[in-house]
């Protein structure tokens, strides 16, 4: 009797490992191609004409601080 609920308790973790290894390569895309080398797509540009909002210059601050880093 112990022997049949450890091999189904065993199945059961096996089952349940493979299904989040299935979930997590799911959730996990990585692209084939690189990416276009003319850049990003036109419309996920900044507009030149339009100001930052302040949270916008925030972020831009932050990053430009990263690329200072030694």
């Amino acid at each position: 009797m112990i022997r049949t609920v450890a091999r189904h308790a065993i199945r059961f973790g096996r089952e349940v490992y493979r299904s989040l290894v299935a979930y997590g390569q799911l959730w996990m895309y990585l692209p084939k191609d690189p990416p276009p080398p003319w850049g990003p797509h036109p419309l996920e540009r900044v507009r030149p004409d339009i100001p930052l909002t302040p949270a916008e210059r925030a972020l831009e601050q932050q990053l430009l601080d990263l690329d200072t880093l030694p």
